[in-house]
């Protein structure tokens, strides 16, 4: 295959995980595989090529929405922070509405909550949380404060698009959050 192809290949396969994501996030879990193949611009073959069936089509969302979401956090840590705490307050920041897409995903109508209901395998998800428990553990908190921070971040961006929560409520809310990502020495 040439590299013309792949990227080709690849730039379809995007398209319909976007076009997925989008229609589960707007629709819901019951959304058709048409519909998808439609949005996407491909025809339903064309989906099945590259998903040949709606589980793997709802893998290949999920290890999209995993790998997005390290991808949002990875580009809300200030490099510049030599100290501890580096990677959980860019978990804080993306969480807390830096990030548009994680903002949306974590709303109560937004993919988490649609792949929560229709998660194909729990090996990723077993994957995925031992990935984030060792990035949290390397990070140099004390473990108990960092799951403090990571789960009450997780509730704002829930949160985040609900009347419960006023911008300047949520402005408090993280200035706490970060403060507590910081160690004293």
């Amino acid at each position: 295959m040439s590299e013309r192809q792949s990227r080709d290949k690849e730039r379809t396969r995007r398209a319909i995980l976007d076009a997925a994501e989008k229609a589960f996030t707007e629709r819901g879990a019951q959304v058709s595989l048409a519909d998808i193949a439609a949005a996407a611009g491909v025809t339903k073959g064309g989906l099945m090529h590259h998903f040949p069936n709606r589980d793997a089509l709802l893998r290949g969302i999920y290890e999209h929405c995993v790998a997005r979401m390290w991808e949002e956090v990875r580009a809300h840590i200030d490099l510049s922070e030599n100290r501890p705490g580096k990677f959980t307050r860019g978990y804080v920041r993306a969480l807390t509405g830096d990030s548009a897409y994680l903002t949306k995903a974590f709303s109560p109508t937004g993919l988490i909550t649609v792949l929560g209901c229709v998660t194909p395998d729990g090996d990723l998800d077993r994957r995925d949380a031992r990935a984030w428990n060792a990035a949290f553990a390397a990070d140099g908190l004390p473990p108990g404060r960092t799951l403090a921070v990571r789960f009450a971040a997780e509730g704002l961006a829930t949160a985040l698009s609900s009347p419960y929560l006023t911008p300047e409520q949520l402005a408090v809310a993280r200035a706490e959050l970060l403060a507590l990502t910081e160690v004293s020495q």
